[in-house]
């Protein structure tokens, strides 16, 4: 495997892993889906620019994490074959980031959205 020559080729790259993530990892659809609702949600909200910086943050490192969640499990899934503790761990504390993450996501937007529906 060689080393991308520029930035041009390490965009590409990026890019490509970032399709090849939403064709093969129905969670990524599943948060882009939850991602529109909220963001339709702060936009009818009227929510102040603070908190739609905040809103993308929190998407932007949802979806990170999946994609290192992703790779993780790939890696895991082709080095080892059979069954085994370690690789069980390893996916499962993987997969835990993604949720620590979305729960932070759920919990920030409810304390932000939540007051403003209450005042309706």
């Amino acid at each position: 495997m060689k080393k991308n020559k520029n930035i041009f080729e390490s965009i590409r790259c990026a890019l490509n892993g970032i399709v090849i993530g939403f064709k093969e990892e129905k969670n990524l659809v599943t948060y882009i889906l939850i991602a529109v609702i909220f963001f339709f949600f702060n936009i009818l909200l009227k929510s102040t620019s603070i908190e739609f910086v905040i809103f993308f943050i929190l998407c932007f490192i949802v979806f990170s994490i999946e994609y290192i969640n992703t790779a993780i499990e790939r890696v895991v899934d082709k080095f080892i074959i059979k069954k085994d503790e370690n690789a069980k761990f390893i996916k499962d504390v993987s997969a835990a980031s993604v949720l620590i993450v979305g729960i932070c996501f759920f919990i920030v937007e409810g304390i932000i959205l939540i007051p403003k529906l209450l005042t309706m």
